[in-house]
């Protein structure tokens, strides 16, 4: 199991690995315009020569938001989200940010846990932020 950077090329893989694996998912459209904007990353978390997690963010000119984690559903509850999200930090770090930032549903317990232990802090709530009218909670951490 090795954690390796993504790139458009492989937009039609993610956006397939999301398809399978997340509600909410990015189309392969969506991943190349991102990917082109020069400033959106992805990992990969692969065994062999199958994609079992992504973790996607992007930057700003003082920070990084995290846009999506998704690890397959077979292999949840195994670290995995939390080692993606410390592979993500470090490529952040080595860009200079100093904040990052990202958006959970207020539901997802599992997830929010897992940010607050990685010293992730609420600072916001967005009322009716997700398609479903679920709220999003805003989360940031200093690094």
């Amino acid at each position: 199991m090795k954690i390796v950077p993504l790139k458009t090329s492989d937009s039609k893989i993610i956006a397939e690995f999301f398809a399978q694996n997340f509600s909410d998912g990015w189309t392969e459209s969506m991943l190349i315009s991102s990917f082109n904007s020069g400033r959106f990353y992805a990992l990969g978390a692969v065994e062999g020569e199958e994609l079992f997690a992504t973790i996607t963010f992007s930057l700003s000119d003082d920070s990084a938001d995290i846009e999506d984690i998704v690890v397959k559903i077979d292999k949840r509850r195994r670290g995995i989200a939390k080692w993606l999200l410390a592979s993500a930090e470090e490529k952040i770090k080595e860009y200079n940010k100093q904040k990052i930032f990202l958006e959970v549903r207020e539901g997802n317990a599992p997830a929010i846990a897992l940010y607050e232990a990685l010293g992730y802090k609420t600072i916001n709530v967005r009322k009716r932020y997700y398609s479903d009218g679920e709220n999003a909670k805003v989360m940031c951490k200093e690094i």
